[in-house]
């Protein structure tokens, strides 16, 4: 009997998943956002699952999971929809696709902070409206010193837009120091309380894990300039969301660019007042470009197939 593999979610085009068809693998495809109760019993059976949706791998839904082997997250920050350590107990590996979405993330996130900077969405609402003529002057990219949260794939990929496309002054933090890419770049490594305190814009792009929630707290807003605009194309929980609304209603902040925000209503309806005169939310899409999605899905395919025939794969993290 064929082995059968789970796929979640519809950015998988059909076309991608021929390699395991070809391997002779089984594809069970739903389209629909599975509960906890359906993703067990969709992995009763299955050797491998692409997870490509907004599933949360619960220890509940792997526990039923006797034959799975691998799940193949499309994306990097599995640890937001996988119970990693669930998997590892009961011999599941985990694989991720890095280098696949950074151009995409990295350009998403500079049109968030152009868009902040200029205020281009504000403006455009108000002309659409009927309401121009009362725009203010804003600054020069190339003139602000812009501090990055977390110098991975996509930090380095957006401080190589903002040195050698924009020119600008740019510092890191990272947990990591990176001093090849400092030479290579010209980026200033700070800690992280120096770099909240000497930036005019700050972009959080770290891994959002329970390592980081909250890493950009009260402590760090205390420190920021006024006006200073916050970026934040990771996961919304990085920034305390407490210190980022009592900043927004004080005018301590000048302008917030979220892709994605916090999933607790009271949160999103605090934050409504603030939209777009200083806040824009978008729908966690930074990574939704064709060529984004087609290089995941070929990686996490590729991963299935190495896993499960091979017993080892270059891209597993668990």
């Amino acid at each position: 009997m064929s082995d059968k593999i789970l796929v979640t979610g519809t950015s998988v085009r059909e076309e991608l998943l021929k390699p395991l068809v070809e391997a002779g693998f089984v594809i069970d495809n739903p389209t629909h956002l599975l509960s906890e109760d359906e993703l067990a019993a969709a992995l009763a059976d299955k050797a491998g699952y692409l997870l490509g949706g907004d599933e949360f791998a619960t220890a509940k839904a792997l526990q039923a999971a006797k034959k799975l082997k691998i799940i193949a997250f499309l994306g990097m920050g599995y640890q937001s929809y996988v119970d990693a350590d669930a998997a590892e107990k009961g011999g599941i590996a985990v694989t991720n696709t890095p280098g696949t979405l950074n151009n995409a993330v990295a350009e998403f996130t500079i049109g968030l902070l152009l868009n902040s900077t200029r205020r281009i969405h504000q403006y455009a609402l108000a002309y659409s409206e009927g309401k121009s003529g009362k725009e203010e002057k804003q600054r020069d990219l190339a003139n602000l010193h812009v501090g990055i949260v977390g110098l991975g794939g996509i930090g380095t990929r957006i401080a190589e837009i903002l040195r050698w496309g924009v020119n600008c002054s740019v510092s890191y933090f990272s947990r990591t120091r990176k001093p090849a890419e400092e030479a290579r770049l010209g980026l200033t490594y700070r800690p992280l309380d120096e770099l909240s305190e000497s930036v005019d814009v700050l972009i959080v792009m770290t891994p959002g894990n329970a390592e980081t929630r909250g890493l950009i707290g009260r402590r760090q807003f205390d420190k920021f300039k006024p006006g200073l605009i916050l970026i934040n194309s990771a996961r919304a929980e990085i920034v305390d969301p407490t210190a980022l609304l009592d900043a927004l209603s004080s005018g301590k902040l000048g302008y917030a660019g979220f892709d994605g925000f916090y999933e607790q209503s009271e949160i999103a309806n605090a934050a409504k007042p603030h939209i777009p005169t200083r806040l824009v939310i978008t729908g966690h899409i930074a990574s939704l470009t064709n060529d984004a999605r087609d290089a995941m899905a070929n990686r996490a395919v590729a991963s299935i197939i190495n896993m499960i025939k091979f017993g080892k794969d270059p891209y597993r993290v668990r």
